[in-house]
């Protein structure tokens, strides 16, 4: 049969306070410290890492307004280009034009001056026909038929001279 003694019951019910005590104060506040830490440890990372992901995101934004930016700039930087290059290749042909305008005048002198001399240096031959043709004239005085002859070698020495 079942003895129930009041000692028994009152010594199990101190035994139990004690126990229940002796672990609340041995076990149940270090584990409820530490699980405490670890919470605040775990908000704490929540926090770093909502701010990392704020700060990523802000992050790439930029990224994107600067690859934005770049890009406008890299389109900029080819049109430039294409305006000097098309400047620079409408200089080159100017020019290139005047150079030939001036080689063409040079040339035009060129030749003006060739003719000139030319023209200066058959003057002075056909003169000295003339005064050739005219001293053998006036050297012999023979007649029609000498005349004739004078003139023909006159025109063949002239055919001569100007070959």
């Amino acid at each position: 049969m079942l003895n129930v003694d009041i000692w028994n019951i009152a010594f199990t019910v101190i035994n139990i306070l004690v126990l229940y005590f002796f672990l609340k104060h041995f076990l149940f506040r270090p584990v409820k410290k530490i699980m405490d830490e670890r919470k605040q440890m775990v908000e704490h990372d929540l926090d770093a890492a909502k701010d990392a992901k704020s700060e990523a995101i802000r992050m790439k934004e930029e990224y994107e307004a600067r690859f934005a930016s770049a890009d406008e700039e890299a389109s900029r930087i080819v049109e430039d280009a294409r305006r000097r290059a098309g400047a620079e290749y409408d200089q080159m042909l100017v020019q290139a034009r005047q150079d030939a305008e001036k080689r063409k005048q040079d040339a035009d002198q060129e030749i003006a001056l060739e003719r000139e001399r030319a023209m200066s240096e058959l003057k002075n031959s056909v003169a000295d026909l003339a005064i050739s043709a005219a001293e053998k004239l006036m050297e012999q005085h023979s007649g029609e038929e000498s005349d004739k002859k004078l003139y023909d070698a006159f025109l063949k020495n002239a055919e001569e001279q100007h070959d």
